[in-house]
């Protein structure tokens, strides 16, 4: 018989369900396209080719082609494995970014019903963990696993980390395996140090002399393979993933990239602030009592995921709060605080269904009346999300991109463009790396001087770009040069191309 009060859950399910097949449907998008989606997937992409030739991929920034090497290479070297099944590098750089969002999305799966407690209620369970795995669909970071960007794969590894963390309370090897995880999570990009950080503040809290064993290890690991990509690389590597990585940062970004972020997912970040306060503080009267909380918590399945995942959110703001106002931030910036504030809500979720199932009801159904409804706003957008990846999968707007690359094709000599894609696809060389080495300029670390006298000279054959006055771009002596030396030849939809005068 049909029960009115399952229809509230039922309509969750359907949006949860919309979220994930407008990945599905702009992931197969992204997998057919061969132009550039992003910014970033150009250089990326000539990474990638150039990962095993250390000369050329780690050389000083000073010398032509002026490109850095901004990332630790575990990303490139698993595209280019991918790239033996597909054939084309582009497209296996999109796939590993794509089947890594889906690899951690079954890890928070497994984590979250291996983790709720088990009783009659199997709904609870299996709503949890659905809800824990696809919730990511409701946030505007999923789409950047459909890009050929280093994020997702960084992210998978230290979801399995922190997965393994939470189940290694009884084998010791577990807890070593994540942090091999979180090794190649760091190596894969530079940045993601929350989970385990969290990992092990919370190994300290529950047996210190085992967290120094993990931290050594971690340490160990690290140094190793730190010292082959200093060998192979003739001592450039961190110069290249730190010293060149350096953005010009605005403390104003950093309150309008969280003011924007917070207000699209209100209640998702809500969420993930107030269970673990409600289910760890209400009875901690004092530090010590708080510290005896959290000692008594790791020991039960349930409560030491939701405290890993509470703890590993935290961090994860920690680092977006110290990143996010780089010039050039974008919101995969809040990838793992949107995907811990998923896990958590999943895990909330799944807890209150199991509770409400209980008779009396009491406290609980009145909650529950004052959530779920939350849950269907913070969710129904995704039906809006499948309608965009339906048309976007079924009516691709036109590839302007294939137009420029035959014109560049046709060019003999070295062009200059903001879309890097191009000129890999093209086979020419990429003489530099537009935003790099504008922030490298602006931050006196490289001087642009012999770069602008190549563009004075009129060596580029044509100079692509969609924005001259962008200064995040072109610093205003290149704009310059490019004003004086070139005329704007044509435009192809967003193209702009420039040829020598």
């Amino acid at each position: 018989m049909f029960k009115p009060q399952l229809l509230p859950f039922a309509a969750l399910v359907l949006f949860l369900t919309a979220g994930l097949a407008a990945f599905a449907l702009r992931a197969g998008a992204s997998l057919r396209m061969q132009g550039e989606l992003d910014y970033g997937e150009g250089i990326v992409l000539w990474q990638t080719a150039n990962v095993t030739n250390w000369k050329k991929a780690f050389h000083p920034v000073e010398n032509y082609p002026h490109v850095v090497f901004h990332y630790p290479p575990l990303y490139h070297l698993t595209a280019r494995f991918m790239a033996a099944t597909t054939g084309n590098l582009l497209r296996a750089g999109r796939l590993t970014s794509i089947l890594s969002l889906v690899g951690s999305c079954l890890v928070i799966a497994l984590l979250t019903a291996m983790c709720l407690p088990s009783g009659r209620s199997t709904a609870a369970r299996w709503l949890g963990s659905f809800s824990a795995a696809t919730l990511i669909f409701t946030t505007p970071a999923w789409t950047w696993a459909c890009l050929m960007r280093v994020d997702t794969l960084a992210i998978f590894f230290s979801i399995t980390g922190l997965a393994l963390f939470v189940i290694a309370r009884r084998r010791p090897v577990l807890a070593f395996l994540s942090f091999a995880c979180f090794v190649a999570s760091v190596y894969t990009k530079q940045t993601m140090v929350a989970a385990p950080a969290a990992c092990l503040l919370l190994a300290f809290v529950e047996k210190p002399r085992f967290s120094v064993r993990l931290l050594a290890f971690a340490i160990a690991a690290g140094v190793v393979v730190l010292f082959i990509l200093h060998t192979v690389t003739d001592g450039l590597f961190l110069r290249h993933i730190i010293g060149y990585n350096q953005n010009p940062f605005f403390l104003l970004h950093v309150f309008s990239k969280w003011i924007d972020h917070a207000s699209k997912l209100t209640a998702l970040l809500s969420f993930a602030v107030m269970f673990p306060v409600a289910l760890f503080c209400r009875r901690a009267g004092s530090a010590p009592a708080l510290l005896q909380r959290v000692r008594l918590a790791l020991s039960r399945a349930f409560e030491r995921c939701v405290i890993v995942a509470a703890v590993y959110f935290w961090f994860a703001v920690a680092v977006v709060t110290a990143t996010v106002g780089k010039q050039g931030s974008n919101y995969n910036y809040f990838f793992e605080i949107d995907l811990a504030a998923s896990l958590i809500s999943g895990l909330f979720l799944g807890w209150l269904v199991r509770r409400v199932s209980f008779r009396p009801r009491g406290s609980y159904a009145l909650l529950a009346f004052f959530v779920i409804p939350l849950f269907l706003l913070l969710s129904v957008g995704n039906l809006m999300s499948l309608k965009n990846a339906g048309e976007t999968f079924f009516r691709p707007a036109p590839n302007h991109s294939e137009k420029v690359l035959r014109f560049v094709q046709e060019l003999p000599g070295p062009v200059y463009s903001m879309d890097m894609t191009i000129l890999m696809q093209a086979g020419k060389e990429i003489p530099a790396e537009p935003a790099i080495i504008t922030a490298l300029a602006m931050n006196k670390q490289w001087d642009e001087g012999s770069f602008v006298r190549r563009i004075e000279q009129g060596q580029f054959q044509a100079i692509i770009l969609y924005y001259l006055e962008d200064r995040v771009f072109f610093t205003e002596s290149v704009a310059r040069a490019v004003q004086q030396r070139y005329y704007l030849g044509k435009e192809i939809g967003k193209y702009k191309v420039y040829l020598p005068k």
